[in-house]
């Protein structure tokens, strides 16, 4: 297993927040690597992904929520079921918290504001809000060899093919670019 203590950063190649979220699974030196190996990891992503900060330290038990979500969340995009559902939404019922009406771009919209910053809340209502507004069939997986990370493919022409052009897309076209010299040789 790859030494994760050395890592500073997630990878914030998604598109999304909702997606992201799945991409603390990846593939480090050709070995599955979990990103959220400790609390302080889930504590650390959420601010990298700026969706709030935790006010105290999270648990054990917080963080193998966080992982059972992550599992339900990438079942729900592959195929909505109940089960998956009842995960999503027993994270979304520990928000508490008020609606607010505030306009933005000349138009009124609601947003939740959260009373305290709950972790499995925070996440439950980024991929809650994905999931329903949309279009799911645009996560796609990085076509990069040995790369599982996904994306929220958000081109005009919906032709993205890796995660990110500075890496899974540059070593494709080298590769290519080789393979084409030495055919050509």
């Amino acid at each position: 297993m790859p030494d994760l203590s050395t890592m500073s950063s997630f990878v914030f190649v998604a598109g999304h927040p909702a997606i992201a979220f799945l991409n603390t699974e990846l593939v480090l030196d050709g070995a599955p690597a979990d990103l959220l190996a400790s609390p302080a990891d889930l504590a650390r992503w959420l601010a990298e992904a700026r969706l709030g900060r935790v006010r105290q330290a999270l648990s054990l038990s917080t963080l193998k929520h966080a992982k059972e979500l992550r599992a339900a969340t990438r079942r729900l995009l592959a195929k909505p079921r109940r089960k998956d559902l009842a995960i999503l939404n027993a994270a979304l019922a520990r928000g508490r918290g008020s609606f607010q009406v505030e306009m933005k771009k000349g138009a009124l919209r609601t947003h939740f504001h959260p009373d305290a910053a709950d972790a499995l809340f925070l996440i439950a209502s980024t991929v809650a809000d994905f999931l329903a507004s949309e279009d799911v069939s645009l996560v796609k997986r990085c076509q990069g060899t040995n790369c599982v990370l996904l994306f929220y493919d958000t081109t005009k022409s919906h032709t993205r093919r890796w995660c990110s052009m500075a890496g899974c897309g540059n070593r494709m076209k080298a590769a290519a670019h080789y393979r084409r010299g030495r055919v050509n040789s």
